[in-house]
């Protein structure tokens, strides 16, 4: 009889149960076992090779990216609006150094006390470390040779093999110094993406607009002779605010033109202060040049808010037409220096024609066609449009969707584009043969990259910031406060900016970023407190024995190009939508010791996803 065919007991004898206890348990902990060591395996070859997570420490990169922040609600004008944190704790060892007291708000200026604001963590990204190759405004992790045990992260501005300068807080590159500079131009979405609030309407600092301030939206006419309006008095045409709605309707059935106009009436401190103490001598807010003021850095950051004129604006809004005639004509229009650019709107054919008039010192007013395009916008309807003219280049969305302009629509200038008197009110709608109504009115702008006050050259009787490692001259710092004084006087910051350019190129020559075939360029969009390419200081890479240039990131430094935002900060809820505290900052006392502060809570629960923040990194 064969073993296969032997009888079977009915029964297992007690020793075998044994041994089947002692086996069952030892082999489910070693495929326990098994399984967890290949799940750090994957995990490791994972982050090793493919991806990896990281938290954003610091604001260098905002709008886009989030380091540790606070959220805010303006006791102004009631918009929300996020300010950095990161200045508060030491980098290394998260202890709290001090606590922001004072922010102000990027839409109505208004100085709001924080100190009690709830503070968040910064965003985790994912960063994909198989990258073959970079491209232009891409946002990459990277080792800094200064500092290589810290990782950076920032927008790669500048390709092997290039010359980068910045003009007016635009990137321009070029290949061989015979060759003409040419502004590089960011993605139409990503551009989108990365814009940083002028003004939004549905905001209003109601208090100004009761005391010192008029709407900064108003009927208006153009007069020449009108300098203090920058050319555009307010007056009564065929538009009706309603202050309450903040709409604005149209009932322009006649063949005029008829304006509404942004005018930029952006209050000083001092104003604030003197309306909230009820000082009746006041005086009334005038219309100033839009800035590179970043609602991010708070006010009592290092560095200079509102310095530098920035004319990449983009117009938002909404637009419900109730009739037209065959004529009807909404018209989008954006100032910039010597430049005007519309688009006119039949809106009866849904027909656009973009428009640019150029006005050169000296020369003739030349008004030119550059595209003709279809924009679906005909009849009654309500529509999402939005009118850009950022990196020398026109675009148009309509709903969401981009109205492609073609390469006419993009366009180089030569030389400073300086402010006029009509950048004081840069941006209006004109309507004629309709009716209808605009809302949600929003000015946007493109982030302007500073460098054109700074000396990197090391010499003697030039002083160094030694948080920055940059180098700033004396003569050419004390030209910021006459920038900043100048912005109500268009004229006034034209000569004040063309002499302080003239004087930087003179002592310290043009401001160029020369790479290697194997260097990278990389800037922050958060430009005025990003240290990056522009500040990497002179003495730490040669003291590694590296070569490269002061400025460059080199290849080899990449790690990867950042994905997306899996997790920014979770809101709180309950107790009044702050949470309860579950751990405290820990903070310097008396004597230099670390003790728990247990007025500032570190982190905060329960809270839930913030969902509107998940998103591609673009």
């Amino acid at each position: 009889m064969t073993a296969k065919n032997r009888p079977q007991s009915s029964s297992v004898s007690e020793d075998e149960k044994k041994t089947a206890a002692r086996q069952k348990p030892q082999e489910g902990m070693r495929e326990t076992i098994e399984a967890i060591a290949i799940a750090f395996i994957l995990a490791f070859v994972f982050k090793t090779f493919e991806a990896e997570a990281f938290v954003i420490p610091t604001g260098s990169m905002a709008p886009t990216l989030y380091g540790r922040h606070k959220e805010v609600t303006c006791m102004g004008c009631h918009l929300p609006y996020t300010i950095g944190a990161s200045q508060e704790i030491d980098q290394e060892t998260g202890i709290l150094m001090r606590r922001i007291e004072d922010s102000v708000c990027p839409n109505c200026r208004f100085p709001n006390k924080v100190k009690d604001a709830p503070v968040f963590n910064g965003d985790r990204i994912v960063v994909n470390k198989q990258v073959r190759g970079y491209n232009r405004f891409d946002v990459v992790v990277f080792k800094n040779p200064e500092e290589p045990h810290v990782n950076y992260i920032k927008r790669l501005v500048g390709l092997p093999g290039e010359t980068i300068r910045i003009r007016q807080g635009d990137i321009q590159a070029r290949r061989a110094d015979s060759e003409p500079w040419k502004t590089q131009r960011k993605d139409p979405y990503r551009q989108n993406d990365i814009q940083l609030l002028v003004y939004d309407d549905r905001f209003p600092a109601k208090e100004l607009l009761e005391t010192i301030a008029e709407e900064r939206w108003a009927p208006a006419a153009w007069n020449a002779e009108d300098s203090a309006a920058g050319g555009w008095p307010a007056t009564q045409n065929a538009w009706q605010p309603d202050r309450e709605a903040r709409t604005y309707t149209a009932d322009a059935s006649d063949d005029q033109m008829h304006w509404l106009r942004y005018r930029h009436l952006i209050p000083s401190e001092e104003q604030w202060a003197g309306v909230r103490s009820g000082y009746r001598n006041t005086p009334a807010v005038e219309p100033a040049l839009i800035t590179d003021f970043c609602g991010f850095n708070a006010d009592d950051s290092q560095y200079e808010q509102g310095l530098f004129w920035v004319n990449d604006l983009t117009l938002e809004m909404t637009v419900s037409l109730t009739s037209s005639t065959a004529d009807g004509t909404l018209i989008l229009e954006l100032e910039e220096g010597i430049r005007t650019t519309q688009c006119r709107i039949n809106t009866s054919s849904g027909q656009a024609d973009i428009v640019v008039t150029t006005r050169e010192p000296g020369l003739e007013e030349q008004t030119s066609t550059v595209a003709t395009v279809d924009t679906g916008i005909a009849g009654s309807g309500d529509y999402d449009i939005a009118f850009a003219n950022v990196d020398d280049r026109l675009s148009l969305w309509v709903d969401g969707d981009l109205i492609p302009l073609g390469d006419v629509a993009e366009f180089q200038s030569e030389g400073m584009n300086l402010p006029t008197r009509r950048d004081l009110c840069p941006v209006g709608i004109a309507a004629k043969g309709l009716n209808g109504t605009v809302s949600s009115l929003r000015i946007r702008r493109d982030i302007y990259y500073r460098n054109d006050i700074l000396s990197f050259r090391p010499e003697e009787g030039i002083s160094r910031d030694p948080q920055m490692g940059a180098y700033w001259t004396k003569e050419i710092e004390s030209g910021l406060g006459d920038l900043a004084a100048s912005v109500r006087s268009p004229e006034e910051y034209a000569r004040i900016y063309a002499d302080r350019f003239s004087q930087q190129n003179e002592e310290e020559g043009q401001f160029e970023f020369r790479l290697a075939d194997d260097e990278y360029l990389m800037f922050g969009d958060n430009s005025p407190a990003s240290k990056d390419s522009r500040l990497f200081d002179y003495y730490s890479r040669p003291l590694r024995n590296i070569h490269s240039s002061r400025y460059a990131v080199r290849e080899q430094d990449l790690i990867g190009e950042a994905l997306c935002i899996f997790w920014p900060h979770g809101i709180p809820f309950l107790n009044g939508g702050r949470g309860f505290t579950v751990f405290n900052h820990k903070a310097y006392t008396y004597g230099n010791r670390v003790e728990v502060d247990r007025t500032y809570p570190l982190y905060t629960a329960p809270f839930y996803p913030n969902l509107s923040r998940m998103k591609i990194i673009r």
